[in-house]
């Protein structure tokens, strides 16, 4: 898992990811909560690194990590954040927080400057805030900032970096073109031919089918424990309650609906919801130029589409929503406006706005009655969390004084179960099967000591509490002899087969070093081994098979030597030993107006453009001086992973 994250993070960037917008606010919108959590004793102003006249905080590198960890999460759900971590995560997601900053300052320092229309009209064009019609979502915007603990100028913020490192970067690329003549060469190595052969000198032929002596087994196994051993296994005694055991208190009171009913007197009043078609420009001066082309309200949307502009519409539910999800300007001028009419240029969050109010729908107001099943429902919900939360903090008060799982069962009048054997990642034990619930209790439950005491913990449903304590432990330890001693006689005479295999084909090579051909040497061993395998193979072909089933080793092999030699290499499993020979090399010319070529010479003008990239990214790095705060970054550090100190 460790040396999975590593490759991810040791893979190149690409020009892509270096001019992506948004990362640190990408990778907060991708995870779940993770960045709303508090930040323990580490303050979120704190800095981890300085860059030129570029803060990074301790919040920021918090954000950025476990957000990246939850991606992670979704291609293996039993990573770890520990793993994670080891893996290189905060050092390399740091370096790339620095590069960002460093190409920003940078860029400021040299006069290049962001105008908010530009700002506003890239943050329009993001996926993450489009609705269901595609189009950008004032509602859906306000919103996911304020659900990630975000600002409106954090976000904006970060697109202007990458704003500024886009006016950098991609003028390093512009026009450059790898010469075709490399790219002939190039695409001339994928028509060469290859010629030769492979075969197998198989193991299993080795085989003595004689008993083995029980001493030389157990020193086989001695030498070979890691192989054999069973991994640990717990079971888990647990039991769960829900809101079932709060009986009729969570019911709400006929005050209690009618005081909510008066807090929220505004919610239940009349208002008046306007359907709205909205477009939005950069400055002033266009949208009084778009506004001049229009004979009639109902033309916006074409005037807009002739300027390649698109309108987007949406249903404002009343004064004060319009007010709090853009502007309370923009809410007065659409408010304020007869149905059918055209109002703006409003200045607006994204812009300049010119607005075509719609349809207009009087809401009646409701009264207590006809509110009252929903009050009732909603002060259910919030009462059965409060109550089931005290619950939960009185069971922690217990068991912390010495009360036992059986005794809180008990007292809520639940049964203790047990769980089958688990692994750690909580499969069950020789099943594989990995329940969502018992998957989170072995991980806390493979931390405490056998015997331990009890703990509280949250259900996997988010409306229960699991009180849970260490069952049976199985440590980690080879099965009894008697049971593997099968398993253990194969292996042993397969691996001794595999050595008298690997000394035959040393043979074999010989005889084809001395001009014989692999048949000839083949014919020389005492065994039956497979048909040789002739081999006539392009390049082109060869990478055909690795988009559609990978390439086998002993091909790609073939494709890495030199005329007239053969190499040897081990098969999978110790089942034997190829034998790769090859003849000859056939390069065939490239025809002229081969696409290959075109095709050739547009994939290494990418990677040329990304050394362009690289290179011009790192020399910015260089020239900006970087402070990095130690102690902030190994405190952020404990935060994520407090089990590491």
């Amino acid at each position: 898992m460790i040396q999975g994250f590593r490759k991810l993070f040791q893979s190149p960037l690409g020009l892509a990811l270096t001019l992506g917008f948004v990362v640190l606010i990408a990778l907060a919108f991708a995870s779940a909560d993770i960045t709303g959590s508090g930040f323990g004793g580490i303050a979120g102003g704190e800095r981890v690194a300085t860059v030129g006249d570029q803060k990074i905080s301790t919040s920021d590198l918090r954000t950025t990590v476990g957000s990246s960890f939850e991606q992670a999460r979704q291609n293996n759900p039993t990573a770890t954040m520990e793993d994670f971590l080891e893996a290189g995560a905060i050092e390399n997601l740091l370096d790339q927080m620095i590069s960002r900053s460093a190409l920003y300052d940078f860029g400021l320092s040299n006069g290049m400057r962001v105008g908010e229309s530009l700002v506003g009209s890239e943050l329009s064009q993001m996926a993450a805030f489009q609705g269901p019609d595609g189009k950008f979502s004032q509602d859906l915007y306000n919103r996911a900032v304020s659900q990630r603990g975000l600002s409106d100028q954090m976000v904006r913020d970060d697109i202007a970096k990458g704003l500024v490192s886009r006016m950098l970067l991609v003028p390093a690329t512009y026009g450059d073109t790898a010469p075709a003549g490399i790219a002939r060469r190039y695409a001339g190595l994928l028509n060469e031919t290859r010629h030769g052969a492979v075969t197998l000198i198989p193991s299993p032929a080795f085989i003595d089918e004689g008993p083995v002596d029980e001493a030389v087994l157990k020193k086989y196994l001695a030498s070979n424990r890691d192989r054999y051993m069973l991994p640990e296994r717990r079971t888990i005694h647990y039991a769960s309650f829900g809101p079932d055991v709060l009986g009729d208190t969570v019911n709400a009171t006929d005050a209690e609906i009618a005081e909510r009913f008066q807090a929220n007197a505004a919610q239940y009043a009349a208002r008046e919801e306007r359907e709205i078609e909205q477009l939005v420009v950069p400055t002033e001066a266009a949208a009084n130029a778009l506004r001049q082309q229009l004979s009639a309200p109902s033309q916006l949307r074409a005037v807009a589409e002739r300027q390649g502009l698109e309108t987007n519409t949406i249903t404002a539910t009343s004064r004060q929503q319009l007010a709090s999800t853009s502007t309370p300007e923009v809410a007065a001028a659409v408010y304020g406006a007869q149905p059918g009419s055209i109002v703006g240029p409003v200045r607006g969050p994204l812009g300049y706005y010119l607005i075509r109010v719609g349809r207009v729908n009087a809401v009646p107001a409701r009264s207590l009655a006809d509110a009252r099943t929903e009050l009732a429902d909603a002060i259910r919900e919030e009462k059965t969390r409060t109550l089931l939360a005290d619950r939960a903090a009185q069971i922690e008060d217990r068991l912390q004084s010495g009360a036992s799982l059986a005794d809180v069962a008990g007292s809520l009048g639940v049964e203790v179960a047990t769980t089958p054997p688990l692994l750690e990642d909580g499969s069950v034990f020789g099943e594989g099967e990995v329940d969502p619930s018992e998957a989170r209790l072995a991980q806390t439950a493979f931390a405490m000591q056998p015997g331990g005491d009890a703990q509280i913990a949250p259900g996997a449903d988010g409306q229960s509490y699991v009180v849970f304590e260490p069952g049976e432990v199985n440590r980690a330890a080879p099965p009894p002899f008697a049971e593997i001693e099968p398993a253990l006689t194969r292996d042993y005479k397969l691996e001794e087969g595999s050595k008298k295999a690997k000394a035959a084909s040393d043979k074999v090579l010989a005889a084809i070093k001395g001009g014989k051909s692999m048949s000839e040497a083949l014919a020389s061993l005492d065994i039956r081994t497979p048909p040789v395998d002739q081999i006539d193979l392009t390049r082109r072909q060869l990478l055909a098979q690795r988009q559609q089933r990978g390439i086998a080793p002993p091909l790609a092999l073939m494709f890495t030597m030199a005329p007239d030699t053969a190499k040897r290499l081990e098969a999978p499993n110790g089942l034997g030993w190829f034998i790769v020979s090859l003849d000859s090399i056939d390069v065939p010319e490239v025809a002229d107006d081969d696409p290959i070529i075109a095709q050739t010479q547009s994939e290494l003008s990418n990677l040329r453009q990304q050394e362009l990239v690289d290179q011009l990214r790192l020399a910015i790095a260089r020239d900006v001086p970087v402070k990095r705060n130690d102690n902030a970054i190994a405190a952020v550090r404990d935060q994520l992973a407090p089990q590491n100190n």
